[in-house]
């Protein structure tokens, strides 16, 4: 009877976890696609409009290392629970939001729930799954995660087909409430005695990057180089300070020693420019396939399949990389999204949807040889008790490339006059620079 209740509470706890790491990264797929209808019926501009994706993006750049550090004080379920409600009612505020304005607090507001939710959720895994089983655990993780990225554009075409486009955030409630409830049954983590708190280096690290992401925002909408400067000058002074703060620092919030890592550097610059081509090709391509006059049926179908064999390719991926080099195939898979933008590029104006499909799907594949086994060779490389802090990296490299793609795609239609086309050239050669950084991972391998 004790194993039965046992069985039952970590069943019940895992379908919490997942279901809350489902919402928040559906809500990342959904709210590409839905961009262009937002900006129609608000009556903004495009460029206005991606501050609803960078202000989510900003504060989970800006708080992603604080609230690790965080819960590891407090406890990684008191942090989750907090960041699922505070996701939750956010997503209220998102559906009925009037004004773009309104918007972009309420989103601003869910990225702060979104982002105790990815700081925890591999911690929660960890008290949930038993250690022999704990590949296992990571791999449901990875595989939820996914499915919400896959089931993004199906949900958001039913949605913006039949339904007015405030759903794709109301659609978060019920699900956050289920979630909330049954995340109780998670394993209360303990308070940790022994960690302190760095608020100095906490507070640097927090005007660092949002300090950073606001000047790309900035300069992609209004062009002004004077608070570009301004936002990138105070960025770069208070990095400094951060790294002398924590340089011989008990205890460091940024880990400056992994730096001194050469696989470690190169493979979170690679995970970057990926991000940048992933995040730029999935918010200009539903503008890119408006242009050509594809209906709000097939743009989601046609979004979906990168995501789609993404999902499918990353896990092969991942066991070809225990028999081929990471290196190479983090390689060969940005040169698949090297040839798959381009040749959207090249042929923009005569491009028939089983074209289009064809190339997101060899666009996905590229991604999937990339992306698990750039992870591998990633946290492979350094000792175990690094991983933490070196997966906080990892997201951080990831928003921060997603964050640069969104900003290009606003720069690029301020700027050039053929601008669809620039975007998915800015695109491919993101993805080229991702493959040469990879590839020279080889000579430290």
């Amino acid at each position: 009877m004790l194993l039965n209740n046992r069985n039952n509470e970590f069943t019940l706890g895992l379908v919490g976890l997942s279901i809350a790491i489902f919402i928040s990264n559906l809500d990342i797929a959904i709210i590409n696609l839905a961009l262009p209808h937002i900006s129609h019926e608000l009556n903004i501009s495009f460029a206005v409009s991606i501050w609803a994706i960078t202000s989510y993006q900003l504060v989970m750049a800006a708080l992603i290392l604080p609230l690790a550090v965080f819960a590891d004080k407090l406890g990684y379920r008191l942090i989750f629970q907090i960041g699922l409600i505070i996701f939750t009612i956010a997503s209220f505020f998102c559906g009925f939001s009037q004004t773009i304005e309104q918007l972009i607090w309420a989103r601003a507001l869910q990225g702060l729930g979104a982002t105790a939710i990815l700081a925890t959720n591999i911690a929660l895994i960890r008290q949930l799954y038993p250690a022999e089983k704990l590949g296992l655990g990571f791999g449901f993780n990875t595989f939820v995660l996914a499915l919400g990225f896959v089931t993004g554009p199906i949900i958001a075409s039913l949605i913006l087909s039949h339904f007015h486009w405030s759903w794709i955030f109301l659609l978060n409630i019920p699900l956050g409430i289920i979630s909330y409830f049954l995340c109780r049954y998670i394993p209360k983590s303990k308070e940790n005695k022994f960690s302190k708190i760095n608020l100095i280096s906490m507070f640097l690290s927090v005007l660092m990057f949002s300090s950073i992401i606001l000047a790309l925002a900035n300069f992609s909408i209004s062009n002004s180089l004077k608070n570009t400067g301004i936002f990138l000058s105070i960025g770069i002074i208070s990095s400094i300070l951060l790294y002398r703060r924590d340089k011989n620092h008990k205890y460091p919030i940024f880990p400056i020693d992994l730096f001194k890592n050469s696989i470690f550097n190169l493979s979170l610059i690679a995970s970057f420019f990926g991000f940048v081509t992933q995040g730029l090709a999935l918010v200009a391509l539903p503008y890119i396939f408006l242009s050509l006059n594809y209906s709000k049926q097939e743009i989601p179908l046609l979004i979906l399949a990168w995501p789609l064999m993404g999902a499918i390719t990353g896990p092969l991926a991942g066991i070809l990389s225990n028999k081929i080099s990471p290196a190479y195939l983090g390689a060969i898979g940005f040169m698949f999204v090297v040839v798959g933008l381009g040749s959207m590029a090249y042929f923009t104006d005569e491009l028939p949807q089983y074209i289009t499909f064809i190339i997101m799907l060899f666009c996905g594949i590229g991604f999937g040889l990339f992306y698990t086994p750039n992870q591998r060779m990633f946290i492979s490389n350094l000792a175990m008790n690094r991983s933490g802090v070196a997966g906080g990296m990892l997201n951080i490299s990831r928003i921060m490339g997603q964050t640069v793609g969104t900003s290009l795609v606003a720069i690029s239609i301020n700027f050039s006059s053929n601008s669809l086309v620039a975007m998915l050239v800015i695109g491919a050669l993101a993805a080229f620079c991702g493959s040469l950084v990879s590839l020279y991972r080889i000579k430290y391998s």
